[in-house]
């Protein structure tokens, strides 16, 4: 009924199909529905770990990768709401939508991007946690200076933590909670936050899965940024369907 319970959903309905498909090392690899739903949770549980709380906000600052998928779906479920921010965005950009939507927490790529925050750390005093998904950068400079917590940590702290708690949390969501705060990038001036609700995305989710854009067991190409609205339509509308989320790898 919501974003928040769509994997869950999925993973009940196509177990074993590939939900995610990943180029690593010049072969290709997939991660299935039931393996998405435990990494899902292992990064709900994780933030719930580090306080966050049903509302408040959570950043995106990544490049299209599987990873953005795990975090926004972790983030979802555990009643976070996701704020992307595009990664080609300068550091004076990153700290308008942090600080206009309130984030508490920004999930960062790698080096590249952390340096953009350690940049504006001072002037977004409400940002209480970093978190890197690159592991192989959590011993550089600006990871130490932010104090960022890798992703591999925060899904060993969530394995640590009683998976009801999760549970909970997606109960408690509703459709007219916001899912996302997307901040376009054709508005007059800086960005404006455009909220959007579980409900609103269930419905277009709905809309589109009528119209028969896609089908399920396809698969599906995806390297337009999850900043952008209709690049996180299709992210929801083939985990909707059982369809595998092939993701860019440097070269389309």
């Amino acid at each position: 009924k919501t974003i928040a319970d769509m994997i869950v959903h999925s993973a009940s309905q196509f177990p074993d199909a590939a939900a995610v498909r990943y180029k690593n090392d010049g072969a290709w690899h997939d991660v299935s529905y039931t393996e998405l739903e435990g990494m899902v949770e292992e990064i709900g549980l994780g933030l719930i770990d580090i306080g966050i709380e049903p509302g408040e906000r959570v950043s995106i600052l990544a490049n299209t990768r599987p990873e953005w998928t795990y975090v926004d779906m972790a983030s979802t479920s555990a009643g976070a709401v996701v704020v992307p921010i595009y990664p080609t965005n300068a550091p004076e950009e990153c700290e308008w939508v942090v600080s206009d939507s309130s984030a508490i927490a920004i999930v960062c790529e790698d080096e590249e991007q952390l340096k953009k925050v350690l940049e504006i750390r001072e002037r977004v005093p409400a940002l209480r946690s970093v978190i890197l998904i690159d592991s192989a950068d959590g011993g550089c400079e600006s990871a130490r200076a932010l104090d960022a917590i890798t992703l591999d940590e925060i899904r060993e702290r969530g394995r640590a933590r009683n998976p009801d708690e999760l549970r909970a949390r997606r109960r408690g969501v509703r459709l007219e909670d916001p899912y996302t705060f997307i901040y376009p990038s054709g508005t007059t001036g800086p960005p404006k936050g455009c909220v959007l609700t579980h409900g609103n995305y269930r419905s277009v989710v709905d809309m589109v899965d009528s119209a028969a854009e896609l089908e399920g067991r396809e698969t599906i190409y995806l390297y337009l940024p999850l900043a952008h609205a209709y690049a996180l339509l299709i992210q929801l509308l083939s985990i909707h369907l059982g369809a595998t989320l092939a993701f860019y790898g440097g070269d389309t």
